[in-house]
């Protein structure tokens, strides 16, 4: 795991020097610099797999035509390197990194879909007079580029892009906009003009004496031909597959754990990992104080029967504050994902024991574990009432239930689902509304009118539209809404937290259930094997059974989402009402103070608008002023 920078064009080599130190964080073992006339590679290496000097980077190929810049783990590197061994490849290292050199050498552009991993790396091939850029198929791994003034620049994180002397530090208005809405920028946009996030599965293929660029997918998301099985060969493939997985993503030459929530997920990840691992598992959990948040009882449990070295972090609002302020403050990019502070408190303390985490990310996007899907059900019931009826009469009673600040509660989740009305005929629209923080009616009354043209609410929703893209001809509704939560939400959210948590105290996390072998497989189950009349998850709690504690197996869904809620209220609300209310020069003062009226009054629970506000607030404060 590290951090990569580079550029083709203008610049010398302490500007790059200087893009490599933005991102330190995610190297700090080593770093390594490659300049050859207009073409300029460098490296920050966090040691995981062969922490010998071979293991540098950049990287090359026997005769130098081939140089590699690379971030992530392939998991499969191991039998690529014995297949690639066998047709007459020598290798000078250990390390899955020089496996993609080799790999390219013998199959060229048709070696990405051979990578089973997380990555984002660039090749130069100076033959070809070729730079490629490539994210793997999940988008586990980050990989922004920008083309300016002739001059084509890279990196892991935004930010080094920035400390190219030819880039403008130019906010884009319309990334504010959706950021506000999906409560981050989603790809392939930027919060700066003029930079990009690469698409998952993509490679970009940079052309460097035509200066052009192309991008191309090598991989889709595919939920066909179903798979047909019986119901003991669903389970007792999943089993092997895991273990493979599992097995797969504890290689490392340095101390692993697992972070155990009380989700079958993470349990699942824990289980496995201590069965391969004989009993040297060390685990780690968040604890709230706040029952309906806290998840410590029941992963105290699952450690208990599993034996684990047992890690407890407790957690409370002034942690909280103080490590929001630190965190955000750090981010490359306004993220309002609320959970990314307890995680980045956990990787803080994690960090001091191990070098490697491996956690339940992906579960719930793969075996299908979130309740949303209940919500498209219910829709058709909710069209069954005339609009007029339902605008006059239902909405108004709803929206004067009085909420409570508890986990995810009935009234919150009915008042998420009736703020989608204008979008009920477009499933994929819907669900967003339901996901995200400011829909369109909020942000033209949050935004100040002179702003309203320069924002793109007409464009809000094309970050949807771009997965619908690749669907197949004979896909289904929820075939469709898996794919978008799979390649929409699950990277630009989980992946996005998990991996800027993690590696802003140098610490490599990976998420086994997004094995590429494991997740094709799981996609193309019959959707009745994991998600049925309300039932989440149901071929993994087949498995499951016996294994991890009941409580876990039939517990309610709950997330690790902090209680931001209650501590606006009784903790925090002199500390956030001073961000919330500073000035501002894109919002109405106003209309952010009815807001917080209603979230005080418990009127409203409007803890997504306010956190999501607030951390804009701090973002900005850092990184505009």
């Amino acid at each position: 795991m590290c951090g990569i920078v580079g550029f083709v064009g203008k610049g010398d080599r302490e500007n790059l020097l200087d893009m490599m130190e933005t991102i330190h964080h995610r190297g700090p073992d080593d770093e390594g610099v490659y300049i050859d006339r207009s073409v300029h590679l460098g490296h920050k290496r966090l040691s995981i797999i062969d922490l010998s000097e071979q293991g540098h980077q950049p990287m090359s190929n026997e005769d130098d035509t081939i140089w590699l810049v690379f971030n992530g783990e392939i998991y499969n590197f191991q039998d690529l390197r014995r297949s690639l061994i066998q047709k007459g490849h020598q290798f000078k290292s250990n390390t899955d990194s020089e496996v993609i050199i080799h790999l390219y050498e013998e199959y060229y552009s048709a070696m990405f879909e051979k990578l089973n991993g997380m990555f984002a790396f660039a090749l130069l091939d100076k033959k070809r007079q070729k730079l490629y850029l490539a994210r793997d198929k999940m988008g586990q791994k980050p990989l922004y580029y920008s083309f300016v003034h002739n001059t084509f620049i890279f990196a892991s994180e935004a930010r080094a892009i920035l400390h190219h002397p030819l880039t403008d530090r130019q906010l884009s208005l319309k990334s504010v906009a959706k950021y506000l809405f999906y409560e981050h920028v989603p790809t392939p946009d930027c919060i700066w003009e003029d930079i990009f996030q690469l698409n998952p599965a993509s490679c970009l293929t940079f052309d460097i004496e035509k200066k052009q660029y192309s991008i191309n997918k090598y991989w889709k998301i595919k939920f066909s031909p179903k798979l047909v099985l019986s119901e003991e060969d669903y389970v007792h493939n999943l089993e092997e597959m895991l273990l493979k997985s599992i097995d797969r993503h504890l290689i490392a030459d340095v101390p692993v754990g697992v972070y155990l929530s009380g989700g079958m997920d993470s349990s699942t990840v824990a289980y496995y990992a201590q069965k391969i691992l004989n009993g040297r598992l060390k685990t780690f959990t968040i604890a709230f104080k706040e029952d309906t948040f806290d998840e410590q009882k029941k992963a105290r449990q699952t450690a208990d029967r599993l034996g684990s070295e047992h890690h407890e972090i407790d957690f409370d609002a002034n942690d909280f504050f103080d490590t929001t302020i630190e965190a955000v403050r750090k981010m490359d990019a306004p993220f309002s994902d609320s959970s990314y502070i307890p995680a980045y408190y956990l990787n803080k303390y994690a960090r001091n024991t191990i070098k490697v985490a491996l956690g339940g990310e992906g579960g719930d996007e793969i075996f299908i574990g979130y309740p949303i899907y209940r919500a498209h059900e219910l829709v058709k019931y909710l069209l069954a009432i005339p609009k007029s009826l339902r605008k006059k009469v239902v909405y108004p009673i709803i929206n004067n239930v009085k909420v409570s600040y508890n986990n995810e509660t009935w009234v919150y989740r009915l008042k998420k689902f009736i703020e989608a009305e204008e979008f009920l005929d477009n499933p994929f629209y819907t669900q967003q509304v339901w996901l995200g923080a400011f829909g369109p009616a909020y942000l033209n009354q949050l935004f100040k009118n002179e702003y309203h043209p320069a924002i793109g609410l007409d464009s809000l929703f094309d970050n949807i539209d771009l997965y619908r893209e690749d669907r197949e001809g004979n896909e289904s509704l929820i075939d469709g809404l898996v794919r978008q939560t799979q390649h929409k939400y699950l990277m630009d959210d989980g992946l996005t937290k998990t991996d800027r948590a993690s590696m802003a105290h140098s610490l490599e996390m990976r998420a086994p259930l997004l094995d590429g072998e494991l997740v094709e497989w799981v996609n193309r189950l019959p959707f009745n094997n994991k998600f049925m009349n309300g039932q989440t998850k149901i071929v993994l709690r087949k498995l499951m059974k016996g294994k991890i504690p009941d409580g876990i197996l039939n517990g309610r869904k709950q997330g690790f989402t902090p209680p931001i809620a209650e501590w606006f209220v009784n903790n925090l609300q002199k500390s956030i009402k001073d961000y919330l209310f500073s000035e501002d020069e894109f919002f109405v003062k106003s209309y952010i103070d009815r807001l917080w009226n209603e979230h005080v009054s418990g009127r409203q629970n409007h803890r997504k608008l306010l956190w999501t506000l607030f951390v804009w607030k701090l973002w900005s404060e850092k990184n505009l002023k």
